[in-house]
């Protein structure tokens, strides 16, 4: 195989650069250690000897993130030709031999909005094995050698434009466009990992080609967690990757940013959702929030500010429930949703729908209660929050950290998460970071994202609901959200 030539071809340089190679334990985060080849590719070795199991991921930053107009959609074809030919394979029957041959029952991969991610799990003994699979599977040579069938091209194609076509007819997906295009409208798909139609049947063996750039050692990082030796993975991952060449930076030219705020003034859709329950809505202010990679310190205090609304006794959803007809309270949710780049902030609730008070005076009073009142008290009245709600928001953020990383696979995948999105860096500080956000910060927050921000406010309601108020959203202003005008490659909102 490949492989063994690779590793035939690389051990004197592993050998020779293992030290100059030595590993960097990161702060704050035990079992965690960190390693970087001489071309570029991160390593992350976590130890959790708990089972005798490991996941080996890697990730790249890339996905939505990168595309264009012209291109939306093209990493999720160029994912299907990898594993169709992936480097002398015949085809995806051949990976799954492969897998199979490793004793892997669980793994997948994904294309998100911020990066293109690939994990198996293995036996702790079949490390080796699971990073070499990945070094020759992804290997940015394969698209290079076994993507020359334009019939294979066309058949591809093909079955992702009926995937971009199940997908835009979901109800979630109809509602999440809806809000993208409206609140990202500059660079829409840049938030859209599946695509459109229209790129995608567009695109060429060249174009695929091209994407080859974004899967280089010195964007991507190998993450290991599990019954390991930090040591033989290194070893491991230096032999696998070794001879993959650096390209340049992809991301040496800044992306321009989306503009703050989203939309040039208030806007209001309603989205008529057959997956609703006939007497149930549901009300959303969506905002622009901050960018992990020009605001990360807003980012905490957004993260702070979300756990301290979230409690249902709280100052806040006690006045939106006191204020805004009809809502329920236990679904009142405040979010902030970190992303490096197209972070956003929701505020949301469902409620009984009453034809004695319509939904879009409902929603109004919902706007003026979040955007107004409850946001300018936030920021002006220091005793709004209290130290021990504070201190309870504080602590409740790194619980539930700790939740998420309580096993190998999860500790993995939020590393994933925070090296493409911010930084393994950020994620080892947070605890620190969000010990100093205080009333000052959380102000200051509120000034910049919410109370100088403009929103989008949408409405979910069963179609039936929305007939009967037809009249009094129209005359409000709601523009209604179809299948043929929720996303950015149909025509403009």
């Amino acid at each position: 195989m490949r492989k063994l030539l690779v590793a035939a071809l690389t051990l004197a340089f592993a050998l020779s650069s293992s030290l100059a190679l030595g590993a960097e334990e990161v702060a704050l985060i035990p079992g965690l250690q960190r390693y970087k080849l001489a071309n570029g590719l991160e390593v992350y070795a976590y130890r959790d000897a708990a089972v005798p199991i490991a996941r080996v991921q890697i990730v790249f930053k890339a996905g939505a993130i990168a595309q264009s107009a012209d291109n939306a959609g093209l990493f999720r074809l160029y994912e299907r030709m990898l594993f169709r030919s992936s480097s002398g394979r015949a085809g995806a029957v051949d990976v799954k031999a492969a897998l199979a041959s490793l004793g892997v029952s669980d793994w997948n991969g994904s294309v998100g909005t911020e990066r293109v991610d690939y994990w198996i799990t293995v036996a702790s003994s079949k490390v080796k094995e699971g990073i070499d699979f990945w070094a020759e599977t992804l290997d940015p040579a394969a698209i290079e050698s076994g993507a020359e069938d334009e019939a294979t091209l066309e058949a591809e194609k093909q079955a992702l434009c009926e995937e971009i076509r199940s997908h835009s007819a979901e109800p979630d997906s109809i509602y999440e466009g809806a809000m993208d295009k409206r609140l990202f409208a500059k660079y829409p798909w840049r938030r859209d990992s599946t695509g459109s139609e229209k790129a995608v049947s567009a695109a060429t063996l060249d174009s695929l080609k091209s994407l080859a750039s974004y899967f280089v050692p010195n964007n991507a990082a190998l993450f290991v967690g599990g019954d390991i030796d930090p040591e033989e993975v290194r070893a491991a991952a230096e032999a696998a990757f070794g001879s993959w060449r650096a390209g340049p930076d992809p991301w040496a030219k800044a992306l321009p940013p989306h503009p703050r705020p989203g939309v040039a003034r208030p806007t209001w859709i309603v989205y008529p959702d057959p997956s609703m329950p006939e007497g149930i809505g549901r009300i959303e202010a969506r905002y622009r929030g901050p960018d992990l990679a020009t605001d990360p310190a807003s980012s905490c205090a957004a993260d702070l500010w979300s756990a301290l609304v979230a409690p249902a006794s709280g100052r806040f959803k006690t006045a939106l429930t006191q204020n805004v007809p009809k809502l329920n309270k236990d679904s009142i949710a405040a979010s902030y949703i970190s992303q490096r780049d197209g972070g956003w902030i929701s505020i949301a609730s469902y409620f009984d729908v009453d034809p004695s008070s319509s939904a879009a005076n409902r929603a109004q009073a919902f706007k003026e209660r979040v955007h107004g009142y409850e946001s300018t008290s936030m920021k002006s009245d220091k005793s709004y929050f209290s130290e021990a709600e504070y201190e309870s928001a504080r602590k409740g953020l790194l619980a539930n950290r700790d939740i998420a990383t309580d096993t190998a696979e999860g500790m993995i995948e939020t590393l994933a998460f925070w090296w493409a999105a911010a930084s393994i860096d950020y994620y080892s500080g947070y605890p620190a970071a969000i010990a100093k956000i205080g009333p000052r910060e959380i102000s200051a927050f509120l000034d910049t994202y919410i109370l100088r921000n403009l929103e989008v406010v949408a409405l979910r309601m069963n179609p039936a609901d929305v007939e009967k108020e037809k009249r009094s959203l129209s005359n409000a202003g709601f523009e209604t959200v179809t299948p043929n005008n929720a996303y950015w490659w149909q025509r403009k909102p």
